[in-house]
């Protein structure tokens, strides 16, 4: 009964994308297009310019719209925009409820565009929500395993959403949560999301990791400390982990 249900709720997502959710395609394409227009900035960059091959990202860290080093205290790194539709807020601060603040923030006051109008806003939110992560075929929409998945896949899941305690705050689905947290970094951000994560680096806010293996050990630390389970991983509980992130 319940592979049934979930394979239910899955065909209507699937019919509710392409008849009304997945907006209209007309709306999408005047997104794309204003997504790659450096007029709506004043230093003529585009917002493609950052968030290249089908809102992903340049994988590098800012501090406003200088590219620093990675690592930089105040430096912010570019997230992707794979999935965005999906997140519970937007901006590293967390502070930003709906995509379209996020976005006219963003044009407003990091590319010191004009004022952008509520159509623009419209379509430049109907082309990011659009952006679905590239699917590897071992994982659902849900974030769970597919049967087919390998494995390794299917253990990573497991320490995943148990032993590592990363599904706490990166939950799936999302794979990212409302509240601001604080890694220990200092300050509470953003929970960013993981669809298409082996390809995002650098990584935390401020772009101080390069490896997802250094992060994904460094997240296991602060969750396992957080529940009260701190504990060494095991290689190969990483090369299962890593096996998981790489799939999504």
């Amino acid at each position: 009964m319940r592979h049934v249900l979930r394979a239910a709720l899955l065909s209507f997502t699937c019919f509710a994308a392409t008849a009304g959710f997945a907006a209209d395609a007309a709306l999408i394409e005047k997104g794309r297009k204003l997504f790659a227009d450096a007029k709506l900035s004043s230093t003529g960059a585009a917002c493609v310019n950052c968030h290249p091959n089908n809102g992903h990202t340049d994988n590098k860290t800012y501090v406003g719209l200088n590219a620093v080093k990675d690592g930089t205290p105040d430096g912010r790194s570019t997230p992707t925009l794979w999935g965005a539709g999906r997140r519970s807020v937007y901006a590293w601060a967390g502070t930003a409820p709906a995509l379209e603040g996020n976005i006219r923030a963003i044009i407003v006051n990091r590319m010191k565009g004009a004022e952008p109008t509520p159509e623009t806003l419209a379509a430049l939110a109907a082309y990011v929500r659009s952006l679905a992560p590239p699917k590897t075929g071992n994982i659902d929409d849900d974030g769970v395993p597919a049967k087919k998945a390998p494995a390794a896949v299917k253990r990573g899941f497991a320490l995943f959403t148990g032993k590592g305690g990363c599904g706490a705050c990166h939950v799936p689905g999302s794979f990212d949560k409302a509240e601001p947290e604080d890694v220990g970094t200092g300050a509470k951000f953003k929970v960013p999301a993981l669809w298409a994560v082996s390809q995002t680096a650098p990584y935390f806010h401020d772009g101080r990791t390069e490896s997802l293996e250094d992060a994904a050990k460094a997240m296991w630390a602060v969750s396992t400390k957080k529940a009260g389970t701190a504990s060494d991983p095991t290689d190969k509980e990483i090369a299962d982990l890593l096996a998981y992130l790489n799939s999504l």
